[in-house]
């Protein structure tokens, strides 16, 4: 069995018992009969478990379809400086709620290939899990660094009595990948790049994406697993 027909049955079997549950909770609510506030508060509990499990489900299958060695989609020319300015400003409600600041550093025009909507997706996933693990209130910021090859990096500032949050919940200690996280990372493997923590101290820690190269093309690599929708099994790893 081929990895798309894995994951879409995986995929399958898995959402069933979920859309039966969703039908059940459904004919609950619109029951007309009067509830307590607890069971109000059970209910709307039951339906946020149940919107995070099917989220969950799509991206498990996400998962086994890149680690199966499938490409996402076909690839176009992206501009690295505006797909930040895109993914901060996904960013910001989320930061308002625990009072940060979403920061954009300026930089050279740098293009890569591949596909825009899954990369924004999986910078916006990285920018998140930043802000859970940085220090409350840090500003996050969003920089790159227009070399051959180009650097993208998601920092918070820690300051001088800082942690290295992020570098420790990535895996500097060894810790696990969430289910998101790994998608994330598979995601940005599959554009030819690799994401991994880096620490400076106390002063911060930050997680940098780098790219094989900029390109104003596909490479004669890329454009073969574009060609195919296969990407060889070495290109991905175990995180």
């Amino acid at each position: 069995m081929v990895p798309d027909e894995f994951a879409s049955l995986v995929s399958h079997e898995l959402r069933n018992p979920l859309h039966a549950m969703a039908g059940w909770m459904h004919l609950l609510a619109a029951d007309p009969a009067p509830r307590s506030d607890g069971a109000q508060r059970a209910l709307a509990g039951l339906r946020r478990a149940l919107e995070q499990q099917f989220a969950q489900v799509d991206t498990l299958a996400g998962v086994l379809r890149l680690r199966g060695g499938t490409v996402p989609a076909p690839g176009e020319r992206i501009e690295l400086p505006g797909l930040l300015e895109e993914v901060a400003a996904a960013l910001r409600d989320r930061a308002r709620e625990s009072k940060r600041e979403v920061v954009v550093g300026s930089a050279q025009p740098v293009w890569v290939f591949g596909d825009r909507a899954a990369l924004r997706s999986a910078l916006e996933v990285l920018g998140a899990f930043a802000m859970r693990h940085g220090v409350p209130g840090a500003a996050l910021e969003l920089s790159l660094e227009a070399g051959d090859p180009p650097r993208v990096r998601i920092s918070i500032d820690e300051g001088e009595d800082g942690g290295l949050s992020v570098w420790h919940a990535f895996g500097g200690s060894g810790g696990r990948l969430s289910l998101d996280l790994l998608h994330a990372a598979l995601a940005i493997e599959a554009h030819g790049a690799l994401v991994a923590p880096h620490r400076d101290g106390r002063q911060g820690d930050w997680l940098e994406i780098r790219f094989a190269s900029a390109q104003t093309a596909p490479s004669p690599r890329v454009a073969s697993m574009l060609e195919s929708a296969r990407v060889p099994a070495s290109s991905t790893r175990s995180v």
